[in-house]
């Protein structure tokens, strides 16, 4: 009997022990939802570990971040605080640790993680009267079987990834929308149209944030397949009311509540679903880089057709990417007065705001100077384009009709008076002169002769031709003397260079060359209209000459023209001047910048003066 006993009580223990098994691996198998999934694995592992008495899994929380129990085995009400200084052990190294306790009890704890992603799960067992060679052998248990929580890991991160990839698919092609609408509300219209048959709704509404900073207002801008809706009805007050309240908040609303949305304030939303058929209504702000710019609200009439949490995910991605196109597109169109005022708005931030030093002290420095501009006085100088010339211009002209055959004298040379400048061909002159001698010498023959003859009215006759002949020669002569063109002064020739045209004819009083002197000179300053009632006869000033812009010749105002001359698309007035000092290196025709002195003004009016004469003058033109 005792040998019956004995031979049969192993093999009912064998038997329950595989129908325990069976049960566990069946629970495990048919397991529906990450708890029961938790905790049937966890029944597996107790199973499996010998002297296993209490197992645990942890796993953040959602909320709050801290890892608590999601799964206990085998008694779900047992305390499982033994496990806090394990658990934060493995938390804090990332590798799993074993730990005695005062009553024996041998715990370990094993980190579950996806590749380097931090700890997603620890799995922590109570080995009662054991050693730590048993709490190894149980680490490699849960080694070996937390494969399955690991493709439990990724089998749901997977899903995310794929979900996360239809939200982005869904919010990109509704963002793509956008670009076939220049103007903010059909882009908004063509948006909520899509969603609608996106998210399965009855009614999408969309709308705008109105006088931002001030007070802000959400305003209806679009509803779905509505072509036109009364702005001032109940059921849009209604609806713009509840956005506010997503608005407010910067969250999602929904009602009913979902457990990601329970502690949102709900109150408009309520309102709406009472006022309404509607059963189901989901609120989304929508957001651009300086916050929320207005919200999205989907509503389901149907009341088997709830809202989700996937539901809340995909309209938030596309308020997120719809929000920023929008709000573009609504600046954009605004009048050019609110744009200032953005503008206005957002320096005055950067000034005011914290950080941005750097922006602060340039706003300061720019303060003082205008304060300084508009409260020092300081010189007002008239700048103007002046040109050096000769205080006396002697010109060499052709005396007669000639051609010319020797021309030394070129524009830049220095010549002293008398210098030949150039000469002109003698050789019919030369000509001429033999002819009028020759001329001469027959006459005075034939008076000799009408002499002889007592013949009175021929001599007369021929004495009146001899005195011609006689001037004809004294012209031929003096015009032989005038063939070599001589300098009239001691100067520098400013204009003329006949050395490429010898031979060519010239004509009586043709201008050959010009002659300047260079111990006398005066400066032509030529004066903007603008600025001539600004200067005086008694005034003085500074010429930059461009050939030496590094020094600055003093000279006083002698005379102002009052002839107009048109010069580089201005009306200007000639002003002359002559220099104090003259240095060697100056030179008729230079040209530079002069610089008149005009007394002190306020440096405001200084730098502003043209400014406000062309706004005078524009007013002026305008006034009826």
């Amino acid at each position: 009997m005792t040998a019956f006993s004995g031979s049969t009580g192993p093999i009912a223990s064998e038997q329950n022990t595989i129908a325990l098994d069976a049960s566990l691996w069946s629970s495990f198998a048919n397991a529906r939802g990450d708890r029961a999934f938790l905790t049937s694995w966890l029944a597996l592992i107790l199973s499996k570990v010998p002297r296993a008495a209490l197992g645990v899994i942890l796993e953040p929380d959602p909320a709050t971040g801290a890892f608590v129990p999601s799964a206990i085995a085998p008694d779900p009400r047992r305390d499982c605080t033994q496990f806090r200084s394990i658990a934060e052990k493995v938390l804090g190294s990332g590798r799993p640790a074993t730990e005695t306790t005062e009553d024996g009890a041998v715990l370990v704890a094993y980190p579950v993680r996806i590749e380097a992603a931090p700890v997603d799960r620890v799995v922590a067992l109570e080995l009662r009267q054991a050693n730590k060679a048993q709490g190894q052998a149980a680490l490699r248990e849960i080694h070996w079987a937390g494969g399955w929580l690991s493709a439990r890991a990724w089998q749901g991160f997977a899903a995310d990834q794929t979900l996360g990839m239809h939200r982005a698919a869904v919010a990109l092609d509704l963002l793509a929308l956008t670009a076939e609408h220049q103007r903010p509300e059909p882009a908004a219209v063509a948006i909520i149209n899509e969603l609608q048959t996106v998210m399965k709704a009855d009614q999408v509404s969309l709308g705008m944030i109105v006088r931002r900073r001030a007070s802000p207002r959400i305003r209806l801008m679009a509803m779905s397949y509505s072509a036109w809706f009364k702005k001032r009805s109940a059921l849009v007050e209604r609806l713009e009311t509840a956005m506010e309240e997503a608005y407010d908040q910067n969250g999602c609303v929904a009602v009913p509540a979902l457990a990601s949305t329970r502690r949102a304030i709900a109150v408009a939303h309520d309102d709406l679903v009472a006022a309404s058929r509607t059963e189901h209504v989901l609120t989304a702000p929508l957001q651009d880089a300086n916050g929320a710019v207005g919200a999205i609200t989907v509503e389901r009439r149907r009341a088997d057709a709830p809202f989700t949490d996937e539901d809340i995910r995909l309209l938030e991605s596309v308020a997120s990417l719809a929000g920023p196109v929008l709000e573009l597109k609504r600046r954009n169109r605004r009048w050019f007065g609110g744009r200032i005022i953005d503008t206005v708005g957002h320096a005055l931030g950067v000034v005011l705001g914290p950080r941005r030093l750097s922006w602060k002290l340039l706003t300061v420095a720019l303060l003082a100077l205008a304060v300084a501009a508009a409260t020092v006085r300081g010189p007002f100088r008239i700048t103007a384009d002046g040109v050096m010339r000769g205080a006396v211009l002697r010109a060499a002209v052709a005396p007669f009709n000639g051609f010319i055959e020797t021309a030394p004298a070129r524009a830049g040379d220095t010549v002293a008076a008398g210098d030949v400048l150039a000469e002109l061909d003698d050789t019919d002159l030369r000509l001429e002169e033999l002819r009028w001698r020759s001329e001469l010498d027959r006459l005075e023959a034939q008076q000799r002769d009408a002499l002889a003859q007592y013949d009175r009215p021929q001599v007369a006759f021929l004495e009146a031709q001899i005195a011609q002949g006689r001037a004809q020669l004294d012209l031929a002569l003096q015009q032989l003397s005038r063939t070599t063109i001589t300098s009239p002064i001691d100067g520098l020739v400013v204009t003329g260079d006949l050395s490429q045209k010898l031979g060519t004819p010239v004509q009586p009083g043709e201008l050959l060359y010009e002659v300047a002197p260079l111990d006398a000179f005066r400066i032509d300053i030529y004066v903007d209209e603008r600025d001539l009632r600004h200067v005086t006869g008694d005034q003085s000033g500074r010429i930059a000459l461009s050939g030496r812009p590094d020094e600055g010749l003093p000279f006083e105002i002698t005379r102002i023209t009052p002839v107009a001359e048109a010069r580089d698309g201005a009306n200007t007035f000639r002003v002359e001047a002559e220099l104090k000092d003259l240095p060697d290196w100056l030179r008729p025709g230079m040209e530079g910048v002069a610089r008149i002195d005009a007394g002190e003004e306020l440096i405001a009016w200084v730098w502003s003066r043209r400014l406000i004469n062309w706004l005078r003058e524009t007013a002026w033109t305008w006034q009826p």
